[in-house]
């Protein structure tokens, strides 16, 4: 019999010992059970803990499992509650799922329920139930804020205004606008008053155009503020401020002439434009002129300037025939430093007038699209004139008969006195006193430097000059200016109104005591300028009687109101005789 090594034996021994329990731990670690290993929903865990998720756009749940999946058994096991859309795609080893949900709800709680079963790729089994809870944000509009490219815009250019969101929103953002600002949306610029940014869209624009007009209107402003937000809300308060800036050209029209004198047989002599050089031109040629005949539109270039140099402040005449111009002008056709003719002078009176630059219309008297007969800008047999700003005309017709300039009914502005009477006033109205409608009412047609050099006089009851009774304060006037002296200055401020404002220079005086049958005379120091009425005569029952009434002169035509036509009135708009100038 053999002997057995006791050491070999108890090795052995061990040995199976540690094989049968690492077989034992092995049996217990393998396993074909299925199990949810992770579960996120737009990055956040919903295995372990309830996620809260945006619901606005793609929102994702991804899914991880031990084994690949037999994918119609899952899902047949897979839910979720309040009926939310969802698709299910899967990667090449059918073990990671993305579930990506559609319009979900928002503020809402939801449930993906996992149910146990067999649904592992060999049927393996899922012995857990899974419930992944999460729930939706409440709703968070998006807001809009404004922009534009360009808030300081000369006329004819243009801003783009764009309205932005930072985020989709759930239809379309309709945004409406308030307009405010000294410029005037008739004349001055077109924009739309709302914005629409289409579903899907983060932005849209529309664009703020200036006019190209012919007046020349100072700094101009335009306010866009807000209104009210369709889909989306304001971000704070949007507001958009556009400055307008009206660029004075180099050259402008000043006047414009298709006079009739009782010498001129042919219907051309008096035909003209006067023009001025706003600064130093080096090259005249880069000009041009147009006569936009009877309201049927631009008809370009037709008339080019020769190549010369002209300085700032001067007055060129473009006429059809100088010498007759210069015989009805008299001494003031000296203030025309050039003068060029030509035969395309063939405006009518009804024809409107373009100025160009090149071959951009910078300036435009009347309307090149309409006929001017009865027009407001209309200058048959007569004349057109800017002052300073603003286009005024003598009467149409009104150089008919006369012989010059000076015995006509409508003095050429730049042969009048650089200081002009416009309206006389003696207005009685109820809550006016007896002297509260007093005033007179004059007009720079020049710039004028000094305006002491200049005074006035009132004749009363016929009897003849009484001198200068008011010399004008030390002030510096500018052509166009209108200069009010008043009696009482507020009495008549009240009485106008809004009007009021429309007069540069306000002088209150005592000297203001005509009472409407009396002459007022304007003095240049102790010579006598111009005359409204007669000093030698009482105006009682004369054609100038203006008492309790005014007199307003229209190119060199004075009209009336009518005796005491504002008796039972109490602002200038309740009367029956509103003041030209207001009008």
């Amino acid at each position: 019999m053999k002997k057995i090594n006791i050491i070999n034996l108890i090795v052995v021994f061990l040995t199976a010992i540690v094989f049968s329990t690492s077989c034992e731990e092995e049996d217990q670690q393998i396993s074909n059970e299925l199990r949810l290993l992770t579960a996120t929903i737009n990055g956040y865990d919903v295995k372990n803990e309830v996620a809260t998720i945006n619901a606005e756009g793609e929102v994702v749940m991804e899914l991880v499992f031990s084994h690949s999946l037999n994918t119609a058994s899952f899902e047949s096991a897979f839910s979720l509650t309040n009926n939310a859309n969802y698709s299910i795609t899967y990667d090449e080893t059918n073990s990671y799922v993305t579930i990506t949900f559609v319009n979900l709800a928002f503020d809402t709680e939801y449930a993906a329920t996992i149910s146990a079963g067999n649904f592992g790729e060999g049927s393996d089994p899922m012995k857990d139930t899974y419930v992944l809870n999460f729930s939706s944000r409440a709703y968070v509009a998006p807001l809009v804020t404004l922009s534009a490219d360009n808030t300081s815009l000369l006329e004819g250019e243009s801003s783009t205004i764009t309205a932005s969101i930072d985020k989709e929103a759930l239809g379309d953002v309709v945004i409406d606008f308030t307009i405010a600002g000294s410029a005037s949306a008739e004349n001055d610029f077109l924009i739309a008053n709302s914005i629409t940014i289409p579903l899907g869209e983060t932005s849209a624009s529309i664009q703020l155009t200036l006019n190209n007009d012919s007046e020349v209107e100072g700094e101009e402003s335009l306010i866009l503020t807000i209104l009210s937000v369709s889909n989306a809300v304001e971000s704070g308060t949007q507001q958009l401020a556009f400055t307008f800036i009206d660029e004075l050209p180099a050259l402008a029209l000043k006047g414009i002439m298709a006079m009739r004198w009782s010498t001129e047989t042919d219907g051309n002599s008096g035909k003209a434009i006067h023009l001025v050089a706003m600064e130093d031109i080096a090259d005249l040629s880069a000009y041009g002129i147009g006569v936009a005949n009877n309201g049927g539109g631009t008809d370009s270039v037709e008339f080019s300037f020769p190549a010369i140099a002209v300085n700032a402040g001067d007055d060129i005449l473009l006429a059809r025939d100088p010498a007759a111009l210069q015989a009805y002008f008299g001494g003031c056709y000296d203030s025309f430093e050039h003068v060029i003719q030509t035969d395309e002078m063939s405006q009518n009176g009804d024809d409107a007038i373009e100025l160009f630059k090149g071959s951009a219309v910078i300036e435009t008297y009347g309307d090149a699209n309409v006929d001017g007969t009865d027009q407001d800008w209309e200058y048959s047999s007569s004349w057109a004139y800017k002052f300073g700003n603003h286009w005024t005309s003598g009467l149409v017709n009104c150089t008919e008969g006369s012989t010059t300039t000076n015995d006509s009914g409508c003095i050429y502005p730049i042969c009048d006195n650089p200081l002009i009477l416009k309206g006389i006033l003696a207005l009685v109205w109820d809550g006016s006193g007896t002297n509260g409608g007093k005033a007179v009412h004059l007009v720079a047609t020049r710039d004028i430097a000094d305006l002491s050099v200049y005074g006035l006089g009132v004749a009363n009851n016929g009897g003849g000059t009484d001198g200068v009774e008011f010399t004008f304060p030390s002030i510096a006037v500018a052509e166009g200016e209108h200069v009010l002296l008043a009696r009482e200055q507020n009495t008549l401020a009240g009485y106008f109104e809004g009007c009021f404002n429309g007069y540069d220079h306000v002088i209150e005086t005592d000297a203001m005591n005509q009472n409407g049958d009396d002459a007022i005379e304007l003095f240049n120091g102790t010579d006598i300028i111009e005359v409204f009425g007669d000093a030698d005569v009482d105006g009682t029952d004369q054609p100038w009687d203006y008492s309790g009434s005014w007199a307003y002169k229209i190119g060199s035509t004075w009209t009336y109101g009518g005796v005491d036509c504002a008796a039972s009135a109490t602002t200038n708009s309740t009367s029956e005789c509103v003041y030209t100038f207001c009008q």
